[in-house]
């Protein structure tokens, strides 16, 4: 009869712990030691940590490559700088050194013609003060301050004027430069000639409606040339004089005779009408204004072209002689004489030219030098 009885249901007190006790089960189970396991979680592990090396020395590698690209690119351009800084440098200094040799290639007697007229102006000036000369303390004074600025330091400061014994005034009136002579690079002796008027107070005596005999003073002007060399230096800041003016006899006028060389003079009809058809032509666009431009087509080289450009009128050409060049073919020395006129004052005067001309075809010549005659000497 127990077949057929039916189960007793358990109670909750022991569902409850049923439940506890697999619970139990199944963490002393998961406790328990799985060999499997954990061989493959050291596996993955080492895998794992390969990957990361790998990858840390792929990050490292990369850094380094890019670092010594980095450093190899500034150190190009540095050197690029430097050869380039380098190259500015030689080439300055073989500009210097060339420069150096043209300067004393140069020759010395041409270095002060730059210099010329700021000479000449500095010497007329320092002329100027020099032979102005009156008495008084107040006078002398003042032309002591004057001549400072000329006169070398060293140098008497009246320039060797004695003023002990002024007898009276002597007034600058104009000056001429004669010449200048180069002595060395820096020092030129400059001739000069002056013209000064000289104030003295005379006696001069006459007589009064009784004939009785009086003395009177009276101003007494005369007009005198004098000639100097002054030596001039010229350093860095400007000129100065270094020595005391010395008083010099300029050389007489001497009688030369001049005359033209009459050597290979042609005697071609033709080609002196030639000749002076061109000459003529020439001189009229010479003289014309505002036609300076044109005179550059008479001209072989036209940077040579001159022109008076109205400041004188062409009237005539005279005395055409025609020499033949024996060593260049179709070239020949020209020499004339042309009258020219003033277009203010109507005054006519006679110029003489020599050219140096060549044929440029039939009834055509250019011009190769344009210059005053040049004379023998006898």
């Amino acid at each position: 009869m127990k077949k057929w009885q039916k189960k007793k249901k358990p109670s909750s007190n022991e569902a409850s712990q049923g439940i506890k006790e697999k619970v139990k089960e199944k963490a002393s189970s998961s406790k328990k030691y799985m060999p499997n396991l954990l061989k493959k979680d050291e596996k993955q592990k080492e895998k794992d940590q390969v990957i990361i090396k790998r990858a840390s020395m792929k990050r490292s590698t990369a850094a380094a490559i890019g670092r010594v690209i980095m450093i190899g690119s500034i150190v190009i351009v540095a050197l690029g700088v430097f050869s380039a800084f380098r190259h500015n440098l030689v080439l300055s200094d073989l500009e210097d050194q060339v420069s150096a040799q043209q300067q004393d290639n140069s020759p010395k007697k041409n270095q002060n013609t730059q210099n010329i007229a700021a000479i000449e102006y500095f010497t007329t000036q320092f002329m100027r003060h020099y032979t102005s000369i009156e008495p008084g303390d107040d006078k002398q004074k003042a032309r002591e301050e004057s001549l400072q600025s000329f006169l070398a330091t060293g140098l008497d400061k009246d320039a060797g004027i004695d003023y002990a014994n002024v007898p009276g005034i002597q007034r600058y009136d104009s000056s001429d430069v004669v010449s200048i002579k180069q002595k060395d690079e820096r020092t030129s002796d400059v001739s000069i000639k002056v013209n000064v008027t000289s104030v003295k107070e005379v006696e001069k005596k006459s007589k009064d409606k009784d004939e009785k005999e009086k003395v009177e003073k009276k101003n007494e002007e005369k007009k005198a040339t004098l000639y100097y060399v002054v030596r001039v230096y010229e350093g860095k800041n400007g000129y100065s004089v270094i020595d005391l003016p010395q008083p010099y006899m300029p050389k007489q006028n001497q009688r030369v005779t001049v005359s033209e060389n009459e050597e290979n003079k042609n005697t071609d009809a033709v080609v002196n009408n030639e000749v002076q058809r061109f000459l003529e032509s020439f001189f009229k666009t010479y003289t014309a204004k505002d036609r300076s431009d044109e005179t550059k087509f008479f001209f072989k080289d036209s940077s040579k072209a001159q022109s008076l450009n109205g400041l004188m009128n062409y009237k005539s050409m005279n005395n055409v002689s025609v020499y033949e060049e024996k060593s260049s073919k179709g070239q020949y020395i020209v020499r004339c004489s042309v009258k020219l006129e003033q277009p203010v004052t109507g005054i006519q005067s006679n110029h003489s030219y020599e050219f140096s001309i060549q044929r440029d075809g039939e009834d055509k010549f250019e011009i190769l030098t344009m210059k005053p005659v040049s004379y023998e000497i006898k």
